[in-house]
């Protein structure tokens, strides 16, 4: 009898992925990116992850976006929220970074929509 073996990539096609921008960041770093964000980016949308099944919910555009991260950054530093994603547009493109806590800080993962549509 004879064996073949197959190769991952006879299975499944290759899809190609956004590139994804990375890293863990400490409170003085989360702290200017937030500062960053809100003088210099154009704000979308803030949503809010409570646990791993629920939703916090959008913070509504009731006030700045200031007010807004603001709100954000004290919800994720407090615990009341485990993540946050943030949509913006900055430098003619649109971004989202989200935002996970972990045990060594604040895991950031970001993309830029257009690469992400492709």
């Amino acid at each position: 009898m004879k064996s073949h073996s197959i190769d991952q990539k006879e299975i499944e096609p290759e899809i190609p992925l956004p590139p994804l921008q990375e890293a863990v960041l400490d409170d003085a770093t989360l702290d200017q990116l937030f500062f960053d964000l809100a003088e210099a980016a154009e704000l979308v949308s803030v949503s809010l992850k409570a646990g791993a099944t629920a939703r916090a919910g959008d913070l509504q555009r009731a006030g700045s976006a200031g007010g807004e991260l603001a709100l954000a950054r004290r919800a994720l530093g407090d615990g009341t929220a485990l993540g946050v994603q943030i949509r913006y547009r900055f430098a003619g493109s649109e971004w989202w970074d989200t935002l996970l806590r972990v045990p060594s800080g604040v895991r950031l993962v970001r993309v830029r929509i257009e690469d992400a549509l492709g």
